[in-house]
């Protein structure tokens, strides 16, 4: 298989690296292209980047569904710089059959040199370089002179449309609340959102992100940092969701709505509280809460976390409010009723699918992400098959309601009440 490989910051991605991604995979017949961020850029060492957690749900909202673009968290997985001739060789070890293209700016074929080992960069891979033009003032001595360099490893990439800069991005959007033309809708939406960039947050008040990163710190001192990144990308990706269904209702900037998106981001933050707890642990903290847990949920030490994770919250973290409350306790299973919870479909749905998740489902990621953004109860229904899917292809054990959960919500997607968690948020 051919595979492009295009790395970088991607703070913010933006409509530029698309069009590169596509040309690459129409002039040099590519099976895919993989967008893969950079967890330490060498060259942003002591440079301020966007929070890991932004930059991935940035990427997975404005990468195209069907395109064979993708998003590839392999630098997520190593400690230490990010550097391209680490990522190339794992690559090779773990797919020795595929062709790898690496995509770069022409700012990059002039440093290349001072790249972290670039002579096996170039033994590994096909060195794709985007110009808008091969008549680009000096570029085509530079092309041959790095292909005498390094045994003819770079090509032109000729791309009409990508010169664009993520720095004036930045600047653009920290002053003007108008959607960036260089940005996908949904990206700039997240931005604008969140606050990101120094724009004034749209989604929720800054007191709210303020509580988040307390409720963060806390959490960082009891659990894993894979636990404290999971439950980040919970945290955006439930809150970015629920923002997406208040905002199809015209409800979004309203009071009622930005608190319900400011409980959804702090439920999702804390789903995984309890996961500080071994199973031994966890057990004996249902136990002092006096919460009994039914036969069937008692068999599956993965999930005790959820009731435990309930009691946790309210005892630790002061948690009062009961969607919250409830969001957290059911959201590795959900329930036969989540579609009259819009919080508890937003944080279920957010567990299996935050950008921080490499697993590769049936159907994919990127097209459950598009179902949830537009239907919470369809979000919820296909999150809920793929997770029966994906146990039962590994000799693992469902809960018993499981199976009743995916019909129920089924039923309730194809009938007249299909859009009745629409009226339930109107009244949250």
């Amino acid at each position: 298989m051919k595979v492009g490989i295009f790395g970088g910051t991607f703070d913010p991605i933006h409509k530029g690296h698309l069009a590169i991604a596509r040309a690459a995979k129409e002039q040099f017949g590519l099976d895919m292209v993989r967008i893969m961020p950079a967890r330490i850029p060498p060259h942003k060492q002591n440079k301020g980047i966007t929070e890991d957690v932004h930059r991935l749900m940035m990427v997975s909202l404005a990468l195209p569904v069907g395109e064979g673009i993708e998003l590839d968290l392999t630098e997520f997985e190593r400690e230490g710089v990010s550097y391209t001739s680490d990522t190339l060789a794992l690559l090779h070890e773990r797919h020795p059959d595929d062709q790898l293209f690496c995509i770069i700016g022409e700012d990059s074929l002039r440093d290349f040199v001072t790249w972290h080992e670039p002579e096996k960069i170039a033994s590994l891979a096909t060195m794709l370089v985007a110009v808008r033009g091969t008549d680009e003032k000096g570029f085509g001595e530079l092309l041959a002179e790095r292909n005498r360099q390094y045994g003819g490893a770079f090509q032109a990439l000729t791309v009409p449309y990508y010169d664009i800069s993520s720095t004036v991005i930045r600047q653009a959007v920290r002053t003007e609340r108008e959607p960036h033309p260089a940005l996908v809708k949904a990206t700039d939406d997240y931005i604008h959102r969140f606050g990101l960039y120094g724009c004034k947050p749209t989604a929720v008040r800054r007191e709210a992100l303020k509580r988040y990163e307390e409720l963060s710190e806390r959490l960082a001192g009891t659990v894993s940092a894979h636990r404290l990144n999971h439950s980040k990308g919970v945290a955006f990706m439930s809150a970015n969701l629920m923002a997406e269904w208040l905002d199809s209702e015209g409800i979004l900037e309203t009071p009622n709505g930005k608190r319900l998106v400011r409980r959804t981001l702090l439920a999702g933050l804390l789903h995984d509280c309890a996961k500080s707890l071994n199973g031994e642990e966890t057990l004996a903290y249902l136990k002092k809460h006096r919460i009994k847990l039914r036969d069937d949920v008692l068999a599956i030490k993965g999930i005790w976390h959820g009731p435990a994770g309930r009691a946790m919250a309210r005892e630790r973290y002061d948690i009062r409010d009961t969607e919250m409350l409830r969001a957290i306790g059911n959201h590795c299973n959900g329930s036969v009723d989540m579609d009259e919870h819009p919080m508890e479909m937003a944080v279920f749905i957010a567990d299996f699918t935050e950008p921080f998740r490499d697993h590769i489902p049936t159907p994919p990621l990127p097209v459950i992400r598009q179902i949830a953004r537009e239907d919470a109860v369809f979000g919820s229904e296909t999150v809920t098959a793929a997770t029966m899917y994906y146990l039962r292809a590994i000799g693992s054990k469902e809960t018993d309601d499981m199976a009743c959960i995916y019909q129920t919500l089924h039923k309730i997607r194809t009938s007249k009440k299909g859009k009745g968690w629409k009226a339930i948020l109107r009244k949250q």
